[in-house]
């Protein structure tokens, strides 16, 4: 019973040791710094003379934000909210001014979901194609570079990626809310980053099918 139950004390140690030192090698790859979502809350209506956001300085990104401050639930709600309003963009049945109002409630509900979560993929992507729509091109680059920020973490890489292949048009056809500013040499540059790292030999594809259409 003895050599029993020394034995037992041997393998509890030598588990606490192997765990112990699991712990110590873990690498949690920490969070990319919050997007400044208030930057962005500009008047969503189309104008002639609307002001672009200025580029996002990533020095001057806020500290990255724990689990337990981040609202999930209350987020992915708001980006639903926010598609629902923003395809009432294109009704015909709707007047241009109806159209408008809807089009502005859906930017406001992407922008209040990064407010709740800042590293929603979905509210994300969605606010870069709406500010792409109304020629807010400068929004639209810091929106997608920011995708590129969280591309790297785990939990996000399968949801930034099939976002990725809805705007590159990887066997799919391209999102036409981007239409408008494939033809700006920033997006062009930023698609190219967008490759990096991938086996892809068609990765830019989107892009040059576009250019060809045109």
């Amino acid at each position: 019973m003895k050599q029993q139950a020394l034995a037992a004390l041997l393998l509890a140690g030598l588990l606490a040791g192997l765990l112990a030192a699991c712990h110590g090698q873990q690498e949690v790859t920490k969070p990319p710094p919050p997007l400044r979502p208030t930057s962005l809350a500009q008047d969503a209506k189309p104008k002639a003379d609307q002001k672009d956001c200025e580029p996002t300085v990533a020095d001057r990104e806020p500290k990255p934000l724990a689990f337990d401050q981040r609202s999930i639930p209350e987020g992915n709600r708001l980006v639903d909210e926010g598609l629902g309003y923003v395809k009432q963009y294109d009704a015909p049945d709707l007047d241009k001014l109806q159209r408008e109002d809807y089009f502005a409630k859906g930017v406001k509900d992407f922008i209040t979901a990064l407010d709740a979560d800042p590293y929603n993929v979905r509210a994300t992507y969605s606010l870069a194609g709406a500010y792409a729509r109304i020629n807010r091109r400068q929004c639209t680059i810091n929106l997608l570079n920011r995708l590129l920020q969280m591309r790297p973490h785990f939990s996000k890489h399968a949801e930034v990626e099939a976002a990725l292949d809805r705007l590159l048009g990887r066997k799919q056809p391209l999102d036409p809310d981007f239409a408008e500013i494939r033809t700006d040499d920033r997006f062009r540059q930023l698609i190219m980053k967008m490759c990096e790292g991938t086996n892809d030999a068609n990765c830019v594809y989107g892009a040059q099918r576009d250019n060809r259409e045109r």
